[in-house]
């Protein structure tokens, strides 16, 4: 169990970030989604005709771990500052909210006006989220030794 809630956190949003990218890979392969993240996050970083290279995957890639990370802290502490009762609730909450406040606005128009996705691709990056949501609750339970948690 790791006591530091940094480190904590930066494990939690890593390892959520593997079940939210896992997801969103098996819909790929299926053809549910015509990308993947690591081209949506590279878009506010690189042209268009540029997000089909594999430099996009490094950069992207980076961005994604970088920010998932964050994410990781932020939600541990917000389990410690709020308790970890409905953890499971709160998690899928934050991915929610992620899903919203990333998708929604801020890589919204970036993204999507560079790489146009079906509804069904929309509907993959909720999904995503979702488990996005329930791997940090999963691993926070996991990991995060339970007395860091208490405030």
């Amino acid at each position: 169990m790791i006591k530091d809630k940094i480190i904590a956190g930066i494990a939690v949003g890593i390892l959520a970030d593997v079940v939210k990218l896992a997801f969103n890979y098996l819909a790929f392969s299926l053809k549910f989604t015509n990308v993947v993240f690591w081209q949506i996050t590279a878009t506010p970083f690189l042209a268009k005709k540029d997000l089909f290279t594999p430099l996009t995957y490094f950069i992207g890639g980076t961005v994604d771990l970088i920010v998932t990370a964050i994410l990781g802290v932020i939600f541990v502490y917000f389990i410690y500052y709020t308790a970890s009762d409905y953890l499971w609730i709160k998690g899928i909450g934050f991915g929610l909210i992620t899903w919203v406040g990333l998708f929604g606005t801020f890589l919204g128009r970036i993204a999507f006006d560079k790489l146009p996705q079906s509804p069904m691709g929309v509907v993959v990056t909720l999904i995503a989220h979702l488990f996005f949501g329930l791997g940090l609750a999963l691993f926070t339970h996991l990991i995060v030794d339970s007395e860091a948690l208490k405030s």
